[in-house]
């Protein structure tokens, strides 16, 4: 049967199962098929400061990484640890406990009985250089003795306090496996070393909760647990991994995790960064001195594994508690609180989250939204995610998290786009220079005249609109002719550039009526561009499958005007229209 739990390093040393040893100390057998030891001078020096930090810290306990064993009987029938994983520290402890002169473990080498034997007797007068494990040896007794010189120069005791310490609140995590082959012992060898690969969180919470849900069961029964406990991890890990489900939950956008159901594990034991915390927790609410308490612990622990990941699904799978529930996680309401707030009825769950979303736009007036405004991105998100959410019911309506905070995680980030161009710096690379005259020039080649709006403020803010009309002809003969030159005058083409914009332009640059959510990735690209450019620029991208917001890609469509004007320009009327929009939308969470 395979056992999972922590030990202190002192009941690492104390051999208590098999008392006829003497001394009565464990002793850990390094297999043959594993490489010697090859701990660097570095490696030993952070093994030592990170308990002399945990000794000034206080803490209860900490936890070092590891030790795989499996059970072999010596020479004598007598009991020895393999180790498979956990070489390098177990021998490390082994040199400290040799230089500070106190009871310390046995280990013996697999057929290098040579091994053996110098590190039995290591010290300053035996040091070896002449096979790479009495090098390394050597190096990090030395190693070892200068750290503790300079502990103990003004501290005498501090030797018996590190030695209690380490002994008695310093533990690791015993991972004991029985039943294999030698060659599948390798096979695990070489998993957790080719490439450093470390036993995980999830990884010890399985091997725990397997462990302990057979207790009291006959060996059918316990089989028949443990397979279904095995299925139901698969399915949930399965999917987790579902890339829509997962950016949909997971908000830490630098979370990592070899198994996704670890994500499930930390919010139940409510983790925090060091390692193994969450195993420890776990490990820690299933312990009980009676074994079938144990059993039923970890049973419970499992059901709520099962029941958080049910819950994940159930708003994934309603629509409206898949917006609102995503918008609030993009926006830093921890997942936790959320989880807590839903074990009601769905209509006050609902309730608790539009009273979220609320608190989260408090205070914002949409009138006093502007580019510089901080909260612009959050209230063109929760425009873009209710627009979403009001449309038809249907498998393709619903807002794609997943590739939102991929961009956000991966891609650059989101910023706001102006929809039609602000007068920005010159440009004065002749590369940029070309590109923009031809973006131009195949956006308005096919305009004959351009109507454009004059507009003033009257008192009382009464707007009212004058309406002239430019032929396109001479514009277009500018950049046709601009473009054929080998050189290009380039303060020629910023006036150029200038008077496009300007002649494009409807005012209030900066204001919301002319503002939109984009991909900074995506942004960029249009900048310093007119109106039809961008325009034509963004159909492009959503052909290439770029995501763009529905809410930017119906400002350029001009989906929100009230009529069938000029497709290349972003008029007066568009922009009332689009901001009437905004309006409606928000109005329920905005005051």
């Amino acid at each position: 049967m395979n056992l999972i739990e922590t030990r202190t390093i002192g009941n690492l040393i104390l051999n208590k199962n098999t008392p006829q040893r003497t001394p009565r100390v464990e002793h850990f057998l390094i297999p043959y098929y594993q490489r010697g030891y090859r701990w660097e001078i570095n490696h030993v020096e952070a093994l030592l400061d990170d308990i002399h930090n945990f000794i000034l810290s206080k803490e209860e306990n900490y936890c070092l990484q590891p030790i795989v064993v499996a059970p072999r009987e010596d020479e004598n029938g007598l009991n020895i640890w393999e180790v498979i994983d956990g070489q390098q520290r177990l021998i490390t402890l082994f040199i400290i406990f040799q230089f500070i002169q106190k009871a310390k473990y046995s280990i013996i080498f697999e057929k290098r009985g040579l091994s053996t034997d110098f590190l039995s007797g290591l010290n300053k007068e035996t040091y070896n250089h002449e096979s790479p494990d009495f090098h390394f040896m050597s190096e990090a007794h030395a190693v070892v003795e200068k750290w503790f010189e300079k502990k103990t120069v003004d501290d005498i005791s501090y030797i018996d306090e590190f030695y209690t310490t380490v002994t008695k609140k310093v533990q690791v995590i015993w991972y004991q496996i029985t039943e294999l082959l030698d060659n599948e012992k390798i096979d695990i060898f070489n998993r957790l070393n080719v490439g450093k690969i470390a036993l995980t969180d999830a990884e010890l919470i399985r091997a725990l909760l397997l462990s302990k849900i057979k207790i009291g069961l006959s060996e059918r029964e316990a089989n028949m647990r443990q397979a279904e406990i095995s299925n139901e991890w698969n399915l949930i890990e399965h999917e987790l991994r579902k890339e829509e489900l997962w950016y949909f939950i997971n908000n830490d956008f630098k979370i990592s995790l070899s198994s996704h159901i670890e994500f499930i594990f930390n919010i139940i034991a409510d983790g925090n960064a060091k390692k193994y915390s969450t195993f420890l927790w776990f490990e820690n609410h299933i312990k009980n001195e009676n074994p079938l308490l144990e059993r039923d612990n970890a049973r419970d622990l499992w059901d709520k594994t099962k029941s958080i990941y049910a819950r994940f699904k159930s708003w994934y799978n309603n629509r409206t508690l898949y917006h609102f529930v995503g918008y609030l996680l993009i926006n830093n309401i921890p997942v936790k609180e959320i989880l807590d707030n839903s074990y009601t009825t769905k209509p006050k769950f609902k309730d608790w989250l539009v009273v979220k979303i609320k608190e989260s736009v408090h205070g914002i007036k949409i009138s006093d939204l502007t580019y510089e405004n901080s909260h612009l991105e959050k209230t063109l998100l929760l425009f873009n995610i209710l627009s979403v959410e009001n449309l038809t019911d249907t498998i393709q309506n619903r807002f794609p998290f997943n590739h939102y905070k991929k961009i956000k995680m991966e891609d650059g980030g989101w910023s706001i786009e102006h929809i039609h161009a602000q007068q920005s710096e010159s440009i004065k690379e002749t590369k940029a220079i070309r590109t923009w005259l031809q973006e131009t020039l195949k956006a308005i080649k096919n305009i004959t005249n351009l109507e454009i709006e004059n507009t003033q403020l009257e008192q009382g803010d009464d707007v009212t609109k004058e309406k002239k009309t430019i032929e396109m002809a001479p514009y277009i003969e500018k950049i046709d002719k601009m473009i054929s030159e080998d050189i290009i005058d380039v303060d020629a083409f910023n006036n150029l550039k200038n008077e496009l914009i300007k002649l494009f332009d409807s005012t209030s640059v900066h204001e919301l009526d002319n503002l939109a959510l984009l991909s900074k990735k995506d942004n960029s690209a249009l900048n310093n561009s007119i109106f039809p450019v961008k325009r034509n620029k963004i159909i492009e991208l959503e052909k290439e499958g770029k995501f763009i917001p529905l809410c930017t890609r119906n400002v350029f469509l001009k989906f929100y005007s009230n009529s069938d004007n000029q497709p290349y320009y972003w008029s007066l009327d568009d922009k009332i229209s689009y901001f009437a929009a905004l309006k409606v939308v928000l109005k329920p969470y905005l005051n």
